[in-house]
């Protein structure tokens, strides 16, 4: 794997340990949380609001392994859209508080 992938990687990891710590200072509960995204987005609702991190880390790790061009475009998009909906979600809580 290319260095640009190594560092594109990395700096996903950083963004997602940032939402975590966001989301644990904020405090979002599940019933807060539940409901939040399409079904489409995510594969099932979890029990937890950082559940929805461990699915878009579960993804990364899936990029990491994945050699078929076809697939990493697919997982690099579903990221991205998992990423920026987690950020949208989190800025609204954050403006609750």
């Amino acid at each position: 794997m290319s260095d640009n992938f190594q560092h594109a990687i990395r700096k996903l990891r950083e963004q997602l340990a940032g939402m975590r710590q966001q989301m644990q200072r904020i405090s979002v509960s599940e019933e807060e949380f539940q409901d939040w995204f399409d079904q489409q987005l995510f594969k099932v609702t979890h029990s937890q609001p950082s559940d929805y991190i461990g699915e878009v880390e579960a993804n990364i790790k899936q990029l990491e392994r994945t050699t078929n061009t076809e697939n990493q475009r697919w997982l690099a998009v579903r990221i991205e859209q998992q990423m920026l909906a987690l950020q949208r979600a989190l800025q609204c809580f954050q403006r609750k508080t």
